[in-house]
């Protein structure tokens, strides 16, 4: 008996056993027959004189592991023997795939593919999927050393990605930041090698490139998360433990928030540079006193904020933080202005001694008269703004309500709100607001 003859008759009684171990039987006798259907199979391969012979034993040998991995998915306590078979399935229909290119018409190949394709999915989809992550990325990463179908391959190696990448985020999310980062750059060696596989499914390239993304993206924030969790520990030392000012470490505190924010400009994440801003906002404002500084940070903080509306930010720590900075500094520049400003118009009151006893003599009339007067004297600089004709003439009765709304005009015409101090002065100023004051006290007492 030559060897190619025994081949087939290994292979032909392997089929027999193959076929035997039926789906309605008991797993045991089903795995029994499929085990010694594997042996044929074995057989046929060892003594297979050429290709063709070889491949054909390669796929009955990958099918009957295929269908053992099964009978032992059934069983909670045969997982580490399914992903046996699983891997003895795969690496023979790779051998087969690729021996075969020379050797099999193109529709046999078509159909190993096909088997391997949904041995894959059912292994995908089956007992693996219900592993932890970390044990998912293990068989994974065992697995795939064991597939040589570049489709599969890839598939195989996107899934070991994902497992990574879903550990890094439960890890960060926890704050575990080292731990996610360590998951994210263990995504990059299966993408790379995925992309290695050339596969030309438009596809499975999309969702390497989407991936790829979506890791890029997450380590950049876990790095910048990772930075201003350090910055705010050394803060706390800084404003706490320490009994003097170290400026070193209040200087190596800034350094991490503005590294938070270098890595969050990279993937556009807002809110975390936000954060990061309004954390460096608050060491300027509490640390250095550096107040523009503190400001500039602040101030583009709460422009990210308001930028990612409808989202609001009022309950989160680090905008109300922010805003009550805002806030006080805003009190203390209009504070600063308004002491400025009153010592100025103390010297400009002085220099207009001689029209404000004007004012006031002109204050002793009725509001027809004074009205009169003030126009006259101190006519609006808008030349729009005029006197009523029925009040400016001499001797005419003026109705209550005629001469309540003219009082409302001429305060709007002389409201020191309205003046323009670079074009008319701020002794005018001064002059619409002594004018303004006796207005408004007239037109209260005709309410």
């Amino acid at each position: 008996m030559s060897q190619s003859t025994s081949s087939g008759h290994w292979r032909e009684q392997g089929n027999g056993l193959y076929v035997s171990a039926r789906d309605n039987l008991c797993p045991s006798i089903r795995k029994d027959r499929l085990r010694q259907a594997a042996n044929c199979y074995y057989k046929a391969f060892n003594f297979s004189e050429n290709e063709e012979e070889k491949v054909s034993a390669a796929k009955n040998l990958a099918m009957a592991s295929w269908k053992i991995a099964r009978v032992d998915e059934q069983c909670l306590e045969r997982l580490s023997l399914m992903i046996h078979q699983y891997k003895e399935a795969f690496k023979h229909f790779s051998f087969g795939f690729h021996h075969s290119v020379d050797v099999k018409p193109e529709s046999w190949r078509d159909g190993l593919l096909a088997s391997a394709q949904s041995c894959w999915e059912e292994m995908r989809h089956g007992r693996v999927s219900e592993l932890s992550m970390e044990n998912r990325a293990m068989t994974y990463h065992d697995l795939v050393q064991h597939i040589q179908i570049p489709q599969i391959q890839a598939e195989c190696y996107i899934e070991l990605s994902n497992c990574h990448f879903h550990c890094g985020i439960t890890a960060i999310q926890n704050k575990d930041f080292k731990r996610g980062l360590y998951e994210m750059r263990d995504c990059y060696m299966p993408i790379n090698e995925a992309k290695r596989c050339q596969v030309e499914k438009i596809d499975i390239q999309a969702e390497i490139r989407i991936l790829e993304e979506d890791v890029f993206l997450h380590q950049c924030m876990a790095e910048s998360m990772q930075a201003i969790s350090i910055g705010d520990e050394l803060y706390e030392k800084l404003v706490k433990d320490e009994e003097m000012l170290n400026m070193d470490m209040a200087y190596e505190v800034i350094d991490w928030f503005k590294q938070a924010v270098v890595r969050t400009r990279e993937v556009t994440e807002v809110e975390i540079e936000a954060i990061a801003l309004s954390r460096l906002g608050g060491v300027y404002d509490k640390v250095l006193k550096i107040k523009y500084k503190a400001k500039e940070y602040l101030m583009r903080s709460m422009q990210l904020a308001h930028s990612m509306h409808p989202r609001t930010f009022n309950t989160e720590d680090w905008f109300k933080n922010c805003a009550e900075i805002l806030e006080r500094y805003q009190k203390e520049t209009v504070a600063a202005e308004e002491e400025k400003w009153n010592k100025e118009r103390e010297e400009i009151v002085k220099g207009l001694e001689k029209e404000l006893k004007g004012i006031d003599k002109a204050d002793q009339k009725d509001s027809q008269e004074f009205l009169r007067y003030v126009y006259r004297v101190f006519p609006p600089k808008n030349k729009d703004h005029k006197l009523e004709a029925s009040v400016k003439r001499k001797g005419l009765h003026v109705e209550h309500d005629v001469l309540k709304k003219t009082l409302q005009k001429a305060i709007i015409h002389y409201h020191p709100d309205k003046v323009d101090t670079e074009q008319h002065g701020k002794v005018w100023k001064v002059l619409c607001e002594e004018i303004t004051k006796r207005l408004t006290c007239r037109y209260e007492r005709m309410k």
